[in-house]
């Protein structure tokens, strides 16, 4: 959960100078590229930890260290090869991908620069399944931390040097990037792609930065590679053959999850722009002052969609990723429990991992709800245009954080029990939900970014809501709602409604920085003394159904 945190802390930090740098049309470019990259990164390495992690924690359960050293090489090798492979397409197709499936021409060399990510992330991803199956987090986390400190020093100080690059050119009187501009802004938007395409550099090399750091770690006694006269073909075609059973399902899911995102990416650019091309009045009376600010209206849907993914998705997904630590950090516990039969010590595990997401990420939802807009001022202060778009959409999609983080949890346990394939099923409905409200809600009286924001949030309950019910069904857990949903939910709304008062008593009278940073602080003091009241007066059920 550190390491989550110190990693989601350094991406804040990344994303809002990244953001105020590249502004919504850059974000635009950046943000395509990941939709690109997510597809390729789930089919090869996201599927990879869990699978590794249960067959490895299996193997623990009965200490069979042989095994579990031929399973980790095993993966690395084919794997890593059909990584390898993988990276080809954004290399080699990046011009195609980037005209005919995203529409964004420009985003070509940002979606080139990710391609590297997909071989050093698959690598990284079985060191970090090994580790994890072993029950040993800590190789995971400090390679996370790694990796993100990484990404932000290369990522801001590569875009930054691009862009100081271009504005020289500019100054100098020369060509910037083969175009001569008239004026700074201008020579701005022809370094944009370029400036993202550098950002986008430093994620590549944040990535070799985290797999360098699992391949050169120290190895303990036992974490040792298996000799070359110890290698039994048949024992390795063996661990192969159930490694890709595992992973088929779970590679299946992670593939529609990012799907999710993709889903965005070509819906809301494509319904924008067919909007857009069939009533241009309306956008222009809609978003004068944007259009007035220098966006041109060809530009608007990369635009709107480039604030929707670099603001509003940037700080919603926050709280949801750091609640996925409880099912991951479950996950082996519940694989080895399951394995050796023990049927209420698998219960106590996932009422545990579930309760915990339910009551960090329900407050934090709660709370980003009603200070959507303030948050949004206070880190992006120099984009008013991209925060006027992107500040009502975020209040909608923070009514799903919970829904994210809960289900999150669910399908990695779902997966350690052996129901790696109904997570798949239950994505894939919600992918089809989200591309169909997508499709309703985003032209509705033009209600764009909000109605996107809104079929993502209804997606996502559909999701959390059938993977919940399916993994208590199946497990023969208790479900507790009045202590999961209901108690978080009343806590919540006193908390948020005490320090939304709060706020507005000070916002006159200190700056924002303060005012929401005391806000903030009241609500959290105010929910832990309510949750721990609640607690109290209820014999202490809460705390037991967490922490024995």
């Amino acid at each position: 959960m550190i390491s989550v945190f110190v990693s989601k802390i350094a991406g804040l930090i990344l994303k809002i100078p990244l953001a105020n740098l590249l502004g919504g049309t850059g974000m635009g470019y950046y943000s395509s590229a990941y939709a690109v990259f997510m597809p390729l990164y789930a089919l090869c390495a996201a599927s990879l930890p869990p699978a590794i992690a249960q067959m490895v924690s299996e193997d623990l359960a009965f200490e069979r260290w042989d095994r579990i050293n031929r399973t980790k090489r095993t993966a690395l090798v084919f794997f890593g090869a059909i990584s390898l492979l993988l990276t080809l397409i954004p290399l080699l197709f990046s011009r195609f991908i980037a005209e005919r499936i995203i529409g964004n021409p420009e985003a070509a060399m940002s979606v080139s620069a990710i391609a590297p990510c997909v071989f050093f992330g698959t690598v990284t991803a079985v060191y970090r399944g090994y580790y994890e199956g072993l029950r040993n987090m800590t190789p995971t986390a400090v390679s996370q931390m790694v990796d993100s400190t990484v990404k932000l020093i290369t990522g801001l100080g590569l875009a930054y040097l691009t862009k100081e690059y271009a504005m020289a050119m500019y100054s100098s009187g020369q060509q910037v990037f083969g175009r001569f501009c008239v004026n700074e802004y201008e020579a701005i938007g022809c370094a944009l792609p370029y400036i993202s395409a550098a950002a986008v550099l430093g994620t590549a090399l944040s990535d070799l930065a985290g797999m360098a750091y699992l391949v050169l770690r120290k190895r303990d006694p036992k974490d040792c590679a298996v000799r070359r006269s110890d290698t039994d073909l048949g024992e390795q075609k063996k661990i192969l053959t159930r490694l890709i059973k595992l992973i088929s399902p779970i590679a299946l899911a992670s593939l529609v999850s990012s799907l999710i995102n993709t889903i965005d990416l070509s819906t809301i650019i494509l319904i924008l722009k067919n909007s857009l091309r069939k009533h241009p009045e309306l956008y222009v009376q809609k978003y004068s002052a944007i259009i007035s600010g220098g966006v041109e209206l060809k530009e608007l849907p990369n635009f709107l969609y480039g604030s929707f993914t670099g603001l509003s998705m940037a700080i919603f997904t926050l709280a949801p990723s750091l609640c996925s630590v409880f099912g991951k950090s479950a996950f082996p516990k519940i694989a080895e429990l399951k394995a050796k039969g023990d049927s209420s010590g698998v219960s106590h595990e996932i009422k545990r991992a579930v309760l915990m997401s339910a009551y960090i990420s329900i407050p934090a939802g709660f709370g980003l709800a009603i200070f959507s807009e303030p948050i949004l001022k206070l880190l992006f202060s120099s984009r008013y245009a991209e925060i006027s778009v992107s500040h009502l959409p975020l209040s909608v999609l923070s009514l799903g954080t919970a829904f994210l983080a809960v289900s999150a949890c669910a399908y990695s346990m779902l997966q350690a029990i052996g129901y790696a394939k109904l997570p798949v099923k239950i994505t894939l409905v919600g992918a089809i939900l989200k591309l169909i409200l997508n499709s309703v809600f985003i032209p509705m009286k033009q209600s764009g970014l909000t109605g996107a924001a809104l079929a993502t949030v209804i997606s996502y309950a559909v999701m959390c809501i059938w993977s919940i019910a399916s993994l208590y069904r199946l497990t023969g857990t208790a479900a507790k709602p009045v202590w999961s949903t209901v108690v978080p939910c009343l806590t919540s709304a006193v908390s948020c409604i005490g320090a939304y008062s709060v706020y507005n008593y000070l916002q006159t009278r200190l700056n924002s920085l303060l005012s929401i940073g005391i806000s903030v602080l009241f609500a959290v003091i105010v929910y832990i003394l309510t949750v721990i009241l609640l607690d109290i007066c209820n014999k202490n059920k809460i705390t037991s159904q967490i922490f024995e």
